[in-house]
């Protein structure tokens, strides 16, 4: 084989190897993005505003990545990318349940490359058996959760509405419960979310209790300016949620 052949191999050989490490880099982008999505069901609430958009988009992106971590498969990227992906999936998972169009396709990517990453069979199975072992104490801890120490009082929004600045928002809440029902109205913030064209990511954690009255009770909302009057009385400015730090939480209340 002459000098040439040999070099020219050589250069392919090269830009075969570059190409795959790109395409692993690539790979461990979209598991970084599994990760932030992961992070937004948990402290977001997850509001898909046009399904079919939202699941083209995901679809798209999906098959993409997966092609590429195919290809790249072998590469010590890729491999990690392989690892991270399943347990970031959980809290998707759990706190976007009924979203199919999220789920579906992130779960058929996470699951493919991980049996179809360059790991080893042993590696394999023991994590397997571990994320296995994780969904399955999550998913039933979650449900003892839900069902036996979340509270069975009825909630229903009856009024909602935002503050002249768009900064604050409201909702009026009748519930129905055991001692006659009660009328709260709930303040947030309006400019914490993250809106993007087909989902919003509505920030949660950060609501507070403004006014309780018991039993149920008419409530007259009234802005002026960025104050906000219930029933003809003053109950929030500005100033004194700046102050008393109404709407700093930590990571805790967030996930409750």
């Amino acid at each position: 084989m002459s000098t040439d052949v040999k070099k020219k191999n050589e250069s392919l050989s090269d830009y075969r190897i570059w190409l795959k490490r790109s395409a692993s880099v690539i790979g461990l982008v979209y598991a970084v993005y599994i990760c932030v999505l992961a992070y937004r069901s948990l402290f977001y609430i997850v509001d898909i505003t046009k399904p079919v958009m939202f699941g083209a988009y995901i679809s798209c992106l999906s098959a993409g990545a997966l092609a590429m971590m195919i290809y790249s498969r072998k590469q010590i990227a890729t491999r990690i990318a392989s690892f991270i992906m399943l347990p970031a999936l959980l809290p998707i998972v759990i706190m976007c349940m009924g979203s199919w169009e999220l789920i579906i396709p992130i779960g058929i990517c996470a699951v493919v490359i991980f049996f179809a990453s360059g790991a080893t069979e042993g590696t394999k199975t023991l994590l397997g058996t571990i994320y296995l072992l994780l969904y399955i104490l999550t998913v039933l801890a979650y449900f003892l959760f839900t069902t036996y120490l979340a509270s069975s009082a009825v909630k229903k929004t009856i009024e909602s509405g935002v503050s002249p600045s768009a900064k604050y928002r409201y909702e009026v809440i009748n519930t129905s419960d055991s001692s006659n029902g009660s009328t709260t109205v709930i303040l947030e913030p309006n400019d914490m979310d993250i809106v993007k064209r087909s989902v919003t990511y509505k920030v949660k954690g950060c609501d507070r209790n403004l006014c309780v009255k018991r039993p149920v009770t008419e409530m007259k909302i009234e802005w002026k300016d960025d104050d906000l009057y219930i029933n003809g009385e003053r109950w929030f400015t500005p100033e004194q949620a700046e102050k008393g730090k109404w709407f700093e939480t930590d990571l805790i209340s967030k996930l409750m």
